[in-house]
């Protein structure tokens, strides 16, 4: 009796791991590849236009490189250090030894972000320099994270920087830009 329930749950298993293969298999054949749609398509979806940005932030120090970062905040980057935790993934751009800025895509909706940080009093404006959906987050410090709206309720890109004296405001908005500009890029 024990060897046929052993042989039951072994074929019940490959069942459910084959079963489950051929979902996966069929659901990304009936996406984006058997329509002809892929993430490095723009494709219009209302007032939003979708550019490909499913493909930044897998890896972000790679995606925007220390040069690309320097450049933008006038700057040099001394090293990088992968910052993916949780439901963002992110790259921490070392000016020194222990400043540094930072580029975080997180999986999320913008909204909650802009709840949590007026729970917290912090001023909100945008930037029309910026081409994303985005929230500039000043607190009595000055502005401390730039937030763009990458794929509305599931992505957002933050650009922060560890203290207001590791690049001015003006950097910090390049850099930003800079980001938008490498995000659009995946087309």
């Amino acid at each position: 009796m024990n060897k046929n329930l052993m042989l039951a749950l072994v074929a019940g298993g490959v069942v459910l791991v084959l079963g489950g293969g051929a979902y996966l298999y069929t659901q990304n054949k009936s996406g984006d590849e058997a329509t002809g749609n892929s993430n490095n398509d723009t494709v219009q979806e209302g007032d939003f236009i979708r550019t490909g940005q499913d493909s930044f932030g897998l890896d972000v120090c790679n995606e925007m490189t220390k040069e690309e970062v320097g450049a933008a905040v006038n700057k040099a980057v001394t090293k990088t250090r992968d910052y993916s935790v949780g439901m963002s993934s992110g790259c921490e751009y070392y000016i020194g030894e222990s400043h540094f800025v930072i580029v975080d895509v997180g999986y999320s909706d913008m909204v909650t972000q802009r709840k949590g940080l007026e729970a917290l009093e912090r001023t909100i404006n945008s930037d029309t320099r910026i081409g994303l959906e985005n929230m500039l987050v000043y607190s009595d410090r000055g502005l401390i994270d730039i937030y763009m709206n990458v794929e509305p309720g599931i992505k957002f890109v933050r650009v922060g920087r560890s203290s207001t004296s590791v690049v001015s405001e003006e950097d910090h908005i390049n850099l930003a830009i800079a980001v938008e500009k490498k995000i659009r890029s995946y087309k």
